[in-house]
C-alpha cells in the first residue's frame, strides 16, 4: 500500500481508534444513498470491520467510481465481521418524508448488525 494512502486510511481510523481505546468492542460504520433523487429508495448499508482493518481504497461511497465500488464491495463482505443493508422505499418516503426514512434506514440497519454480530460472535 503506498504510503499517502496508508496515512489517509489512518487518520480516517482516528474516532474509530479513539473508541476502542474507550472500551468499544464492535464499531458499526454507515453509508446511505438516495437522499439526493426525487424518487426511489433510500438505502442504508452498515458495516463492523476487524479492528485492524485497513482496505486500500476505502471511502465514502459517492467518491468512489461504481468500477471500483464493486471491487471494494467484495473485499468489505469478505473481511467483514457482519454487515446489512435496509432499504426503505419511495412509498414510506412519501409518508414519513426523507429525512425520517433515512433515520429509519440507520435505525434497521444497525439494528440488523447488533443482531447478528451477538449471535455470530457469542
Amino acid at each position: 500500500m503506498k504510503e499517502k494512502e496508508l496515512e489517509r486510511l489512518i487518520k480516517l481510523k482516528e474516532i474509530e481508534n479513539d473508541l476502542y481505546n474507550k472500551g468499544f468492542i464492535n464499531i458499526c460504520g454507515i453509508d446511505e444513498a438516495g437522499r439526493g433523487p426525487l424518487a426511489g429508495p433510500v438505502v442504508v448499508a452498515g458495516v463492523i470491520m476487524p479492528k485492524h482493518s485497513m482496505i486500500e481504497g476505502i471511502n465514502d461511497s459517492k467518491k468512489v467510481s461504481e468500477n471500483k465500488r464493486e471491487k471494494l464491495y467484495d473485499l468489505i463482505i469478505e473481511e467483514a465481521i457482519s454487515y446489512s443493508v435496509a432499504i426503505i422505499g419511495q412509498d414510506v418516503i412519501d409518508d414519513i418524508n426523507i429525512l425520517n426514512a433515512t433515520k429509519e434506514a440507520l435505525t434497521r440497519s444497525c439494528r440488523w448488525i447488533r443482531y447478528k454480530t451477538r449471535f455470530n460472535t457469542g
